[in-house]
């Protein structure tokens, strides 16, 4: 896809900016000078005496959006200036030196300055004027240029604000997304990792001396879990350094759910496994699957004690993908301040799902998900 590229007025650096606000104030003093010589008779009083208040009030335009309030207030000492020389454009000029103003400055100094704009207009327009009809149709025109010159300037300066807010929430919003993630990922693969090399190293070292065979066997199983969670730490680490890189690693699958029950130690905790037959995942909801069962065995290998613990996969009950883990161990969840069901329910909502943990009646811990398939949240809404 092309990248699109941005309008020319983003395109313009400050120094380009200055040069356009130079041939502007440079533009207004030769038109308005031009004016005032080429048609004499629309002056009051000799016609030299309004080219150096024009240029006053024209040429410092070009450093508006550097000095603002100073531009603004030599345009001000011209305009009080302009009705004794007979000019009566100056509100022009005026209009362009408020509109930096309040693009650049603060409400109060903006807001202070249009009403000292507004009453050298009034009082200006009192003096030139022949008649006080004259005075106020001249005043009011001037006045209706200057406050839409500053109300321009005021809304362009806080949509700028706005938008730069709405870019700041949301490149907070996707930094902690994305730290949100991470954590899942480190603690999903630390903690069910660690979980079983204690577990089996605990058993290697109970009958290392009385069955060497089932301590090799419990080591073999260490060997390759850690192998397994090297593996899984590097790529995380890897996302860190280049986030073009592979998210989820290698698509988990219902074998992979088998594999991960039958890397459990027998001893104390026997898993049961019930996956509806013919259910078939895709891999976003096969990563989701995975990832609670993994730590709901976890939690049980830590918390429950010798115990027994069935896993259910499916079926789909109203358009949705059901998963339960249920043990009849002691009922002692996970400690409060633990990670582990927080990421799960992160990870469930995520994919539009709803999800409970605690403790059943009679003893025993059970944690449920029900997941949406593609395409059922709209089908929901109908």
């Amino acid at each position: 896809m092309a990248e699109r590229r941005p309008l020319i007025a983003r395109r313009l650096r400050p120094g380009h900016w200055v040069a356009v606000d130079a041939f502007t104030a440079v533009a207004l003093a030769a038109g308005f000078s031009a004016s005032a010589v080429l048609v004499p008779e629309s002056a009051r009083v000799p016609t030299y005496t309004a080219v150096p208040v024009i240029a006053l009030a024209c040429l410092p335009l070009a450093g508006r959006r550097r000095w603002p309030v100073p531009v603004c207030v030599l345009v001000l000492v011209a305009a009080v200036l302009a009705p004794f020389t007979g000019w009566e454009e100056s509100f022009v000029p005026l209009a362009v030196a408020l509109h930096a103003v309040a693009l650049l400055e603060a409400r109060g100094t903006a807001t202070a300055t249009l009403v000292s704009a507004l009453a050298v207009i009034a009082a200006g327009s009192t003096i030139g004027s022949p008649s006080w009809a004259e005075a106020a149709s001249t005043c009011g025109f001037a006045w209706l240029a200057l406050g839409l010159a500053w109300t321009i300037g005021l809304a362009v300066r806080e949509q700028r604000a706005y938008a730069a807010q709405a870019v700041a929430r949301s490149a907070q919003a996707a930094a902690t997304a994305e730290r949100l993630r991470m954590a899942r990922d480190v603690h999903d693969v630390v903690a069910h990792s660690m979980g079983l090399i204690s577990m089996r190293a605990g058993i290697a070292n109970h009958i290392a001396a009385t069955h060497p065979e089932e301590a090799s066997e419990a080591l073999s199983i260490i060997e390759e879990t850690s192998r397994k969670a090297l593996a899984d730490l590097r790529r995380l680490l890897g996302l860190l350094r280049d986030a073009s890189g592979d998210r989820d690693g290698p698509p988990y699958t219902l074998d992979s759910l088998r594999e991960l029950v039958a890397a459990i130690p027998a001893g104390d905790v026997r898993v049961e496994l019930d996956v509806e037959p013919g259910l078939a995942l895709g891999d976003e909801e096969a990563l989701v699957v995975y990832r609670l069962v993994q730590e709901s065995l976890t939690n049980v290998l830590k918390h429950a004690g010798p115990a027994r613990c069935r896993v259910t996969v499916g079926p789909r009950a109203e358009h949705g993908l059901v998963v339960e883990v249920v043990d009849d161990g002691r009922g002692g969840g996970p400690r409060e301040g633990g990670h582990g069901l927080a990421g799960l329910e992160e990870r469930v909502i995520l994919y539009g799902g709803t999800f409970s943990a605690g403790p059943v009646p009679g003893g025993g811990f059970a944690v449920r998900a029900r997941l949406l398939s593609p395409g059922d949240s709209g089908k929901d809404e109908k």
